[in-house]
């Protein structure tokens, strides 16, 4: 590679530069967006996982509830 460089003229050279820098660009864009969209979806799973707390602290507040009510029932 190198030596066909050598044997590039400077306006190929440069034109190389400029689409190895845009190619980059839409790498780096191709990231970001990638990125974003993961981040998405941890949102979403994180208010999944939110919910699915929320619900298990009513459960576990019912049962506290219950054995509450038990305890005074067996003490009448």
């Amino acid at each position: 590679m190198m030596n066909e460089l050598k044997t590039l003229s400077n306006d190929n050279l440069h034109a190389l530069i400029n689409q190895t820098e845009d190619t980059l660009a839409e790498l780096r864009g191709e990231l970001e967006l990638r990125d974003a969209r993961a981040q998405e979806r941890e949102l979403d799973n994180l208010e999944h996982h939110m919910k699915s707390a929320e619900l298990n602290l009513k459960s576990i507040q019912d049962f506290l509830r219950y054995l509450i009510e038990e305890a005074r029932r067996s003490r009448s």
